[in-house]
């Protein structure tokens, strides 16, 4: 599929680190770190304390200079062509930056009028109904919710038509309510505008609800990945353990016995077989045919919570 607005394929590689470093004072922040985002993702990033993720994004929207290595974004590298990179970036780090006393339209037009290129009233106008703030957009930004002044601030950094959009701890502040607001935002505009989006946040479970991929990173250095989608490209093929409740373990043992598919583990009437997606109805099927009965059939995966503390040794989150 191709995007005749930004032109790519839309499962290109919208920003690149490779092999990118930061030392200072003798000390190194970011160890030869590479990574890439790809387009129409969420993108998510994690690390304990002092694990270099804002190093990383101050460097990867040029408010820091790399001591080496490269940050790419759409074909440009940000060492040497920065505007051209930067055109196609837009980022909130911590808090978006609004003029409280002006209403959220006066906020806007402000902040079109700053930007490098041209902003039509038309782009504006799209960007508002994008983030649902049509309603709102005349009244003052100190009387917005704290989602509200989010959203706001994502239509700002939205105004240019950027191909990656990056948050650095988007959630900080917001009540349950606004964090799944903003989470089913960010899900849909990925979705439906094919932006890029990387998120730094310390909210695991929110990371894994809003989430294609994480990154988890400790002191500087690349430590994994994990696809969040069970039905991405890739984990389709990979065995899982699957759970089964059953009427009678032992009985379910025996059927199982002379077969290929080792259990892994058992408890009572709970069985825990490791199984290709297509395995399953055949297991299912098996079990029902010889006899046994079948009250559930669970996938269990370990949580994004349990990938961390098991990637970092315990580390914990900024």
């Amino acid at each position: 599929m191709w995007d005749h607005e930004r032109g790519g394929n839309v499962n290109d590689i919208v920003v690149e680190l490779k092999n990118v470093t930061k030392i200072i004072g003798g000390k190194t922040l970011i160890d030869n770190l590479s990574f890439s985002v790809r387009r129409g993702e969420v993108y998510g990033f994690l690390g304990p304390n002092g694990a270099g993720k804002t190093t990383t994004i101050r460097m990867m929207v040029g408010l820091m200079a790399m001591t080496s290595g490269e940050v790419i974004i759409e074909g440009h590298n940000v060492a040497n062509e920065r505007s051209k990179a930067m055109a196609h970036v837009g980022a909130i780090v911590e808090n978006p930056e609004l003029y409280k006393f002006m209403t959220g339209k006066k906020n806007l037009l402000h902040f079109a009028r700053m930007s490098g290129k041209p902003i039509s009233q038309e782009r504006i106008d799209e960007i508002v109904k994008l983030v649902e703030l049509d309603k709102a957009l005349d009244k003052k930004v100190k009387n917005y919710s704290l989602g509200m002044r989010q959203r706001l601030g994502i239509a700002q950094a939205l105004l240019h038509n950027p191909s990656i959009l990056i948050l650095d701890e988007p959630t900080n502040g917001l009540d349950p309510a606004g964090i799944r607001e903003l989470r089913d935002y960010l899900r849909r505009l990925a979705k439906e505008e094919n932006i890029s989006i990387l998120v730094s946040s310390h909210l695991l479970s929110e990371i894994e609800l809003m989430c294609d991929r994480v990154l988890i990173i400790q002191n500087g250095k690349f430590v994994g990945e994990r696809v969040l989608d069970p039905n991405a490209e890739g984990n389709a093929t990979e065995a899982r353990s699957i759970q089964l409740r059953v009427g009678d373990g032992e009985h379910a043992k025996t059927v199982l016995a002379d077969t290929e598919w080792n259990i892994t583990a058992s408890a009572g009437s709970s069985l825990t077989l490791l199984l290709m997606n297509e395995d399953i109805p055949t297991v299912i099927e098996h079990l029902v045919r010889n006899g046994v009965k079948l009250y559930e059939v669970r996938a269990v995966t370990p949580t994004l919570e349990d990938t961390f503390l098991s990637m970092t040794k315990g580390g914990h989150i900024q």
